[in-house]
């Protein structure tokens, strides 16, 4: 999908649904001219200064796209949901392309992902009654950064160990990740996006 913030909800429609195809954004002064044949506001035109030019495309890595469901978008980072059942295993990865480590964010995406790692982690910790929020970015695998908030329990199957490895993942049914939206919708705030499906 294309780099896109969360008030152009109709492009983000027509992008899901495959109406604009995914290539660069053109733009100048934070308007952008799109495939569709339309300008619209993205706040990351405005970042060119100004000046004419091309905008990388956010591309998530097939293994996340593989191994986890699509909940939504916080400002920077798109929310994911790890299909594995034994923990409440959620993925924040920042929707900028080409970044592997967390120095490589400006300053202003360093303090907002972190914003975002610690708003999700208060909100499941309450909305979970985790015992503990393990929150970590590794990336030896998925070199794609992304940021793990998991909530952990006592009695859950790897404690006190880590989760990577330990015990077969026990994919969610299509039902229990609406439930999980479900649970989420009633705490995340209105900065956050919920994606369609």
């Amino acid at each position: 999908m294309l780099l896109i913030d969360r008030a152009e909800r109709p492009f983000a429609r027509a992008c899901r649904a495959g109406e604009v195809k995914p290539g660069t954004i053109k733009g100048i002064l934070g308007f952008c001219h799109l495939a569709c044949g339309e300008s619209h506001r993205v706040p990351g035109c405005a970042e060119m200064n100004g000046q004419t030019g091309e905008l990388p495309v956010f591309a998530l890595d097939t293994r996340l796209q593989e191994d986890t469901w699509l909940i939504g978008d916080f400002p920077l980072c798109r929310l994911l949901l790890s299909n594995d059942s034994n923990y409440p295993w959620f993925i924040l990865v920042p929707r900028r392309e080409g970044i592997t480590e967390l120095f490589q964010l400006d300053d202003a995406d360093q303090q907002r992902m972190w914003a975002e790692t610690t708003a999700l982690a208060r909100v499941l910790k309450a909305l979970f009654g985790a015992d503990k929020m393990n929150v970590a970015t590794l990336g030896n695998v998925v070199s794609q950064l992304h940021m793990h908030v998991i909530v952990r329990y006592q009695a859950d199957v790897a404690w006190p160990g880590p989760v990577w490895g330990k015990h077969p993942a026990r994919p969610y049914t299509p039902a229990q990740v609406r439930a999980v939206r479900d649970r989420l919708a009633s705490e995340l705030d209105a900065s956050f996006i919920f994606s369609e499906g």
